[in-house]
């Protein structure tokens, strides 16, 4: 039988929801674009703005955005997006691994936290924000900075669950195309994590990987014996770590992030290990200008 795992971490105290608003306005205007069937609130979907690409098409859309020079050419429908639309909406794809309860402070306190600060960036500055969380409830939508308390109660209750990051693909486009996604985790697994980025980028959309990056990502095992334990099956093994052994690791945690930071270049997303902040820290230098990772 495994052992238990780490205690959760509440992550939104009286504190950090006093000090969420200068939070939120540190990180600035994110980027997004249109949700599928989402019409604009200022002005007819696609016929203004500049031309920027095309998505393909899906039951639903205004017959008037597809281009059928582009249909003669292919033979797929395909349709039309405009630069206004880029602002529209963004999707928060979330970690729930058990693996993120670990370090000082827990992983998961600092993903949760920098997802309701750049939800409510969104929530401030576009149209829509989903929340998509594998292995937790189903997609959540949240729209106006109304709906910054409901998003933080979204994100309290998500489980701590095990899920491959092949799930969420079919998640990401249960609308028809995938949205602007900021995906937070730990991308420990790069095999399973390509497929994704390479799909969702077949299919229109961007990815920008956020990894909250504590100190201890890079640093070499202390000397001596150490105790082991997976999170996720409780496995524990105690080791003898010399120089030998602290030098192989360090270089292995190095090769890791070197290998994460190319993954996502060759994907053609965007990346950023993301420093965190002590859980007592908040102030808002940490997420000041985060709106730019929006691009890609």
């Amino acid at each position: 039988m495994g052992l238990p795992l780490p205690a959760v971490a509440a992550p939104f105290s009286g504190a950090f929801r006093a000090a969420l608003p200068a939070l939120i306005a540190a990180v600035g205007q994110p980027r997004g674009r249109t949700l599928p069937n989402e019409p604009s609130r200022s002005r007819a979907p696609g016929h203004s703005g500049t031309f920027v690409g095309h998505r393909p098409y899906a039951p639903g859309d205004d017959l008037r955005r597809i281009d059928w020079a582009a249909y003669a050419r292919s033979g797929e429908l395909h349709v039309k997006r405009f630069e206004q639309e880029e602002r529209r909406a963004a999707t928060l794809l979330l970690d729930l691994s058990p693996r993120l309860l670990c370090g000082s402070p827990q992983r998961r306190l600092a993903q949760l936290r920098l997802a309701a600060v750049l939800g409510g960036a969104m929530l401030r500055h576009l149209d829509a924000l989903a929340v998509v969380a594998p292995g937790g409830p189903p997609n959540a939508l949240f729209a106006g900075v109304a709906a910054q308390e409901g998003l933080l109660l979204h994100l309290e209750r998500l489980p701590v669950v095990a899920a491959p990051a092949a799930a969420a693909l079919p998640l990401l486009c249960q609308r028809g195309v995938p949205q602007r996604v900021y995906w937070l985790g730990d991308f420990a697994g790069l095999d399973a994590v390509a497929p994704v980025l390479a799909a969702v980028r077949r299919r229109g959309g961007s990815v920008t990987g956020i990894l909250p990056a504590l100190a201890s990502d890079l640093q070499p095992p202390v000397l001596g014996y150490q105790r082991i334990v997976d999170p996720e099956t409780g496995a524990s093994h105690a080791v003898v770590v010399d120089q030998a052994m602290a030098e192989a690791v360090a270089s292995e945690l190095a090769a890791h992030a070197r290998a994460q930071a190319l993954l996502f270049a060759q994907s053609g997303c965007r990346w950023l290990r993301w420093p965190v902040p002590a859980a007592n820290d908040l102030q808002a230098a940490p997420y000041r200008g985060l709106a730019v990772l929006g691009g890609g």
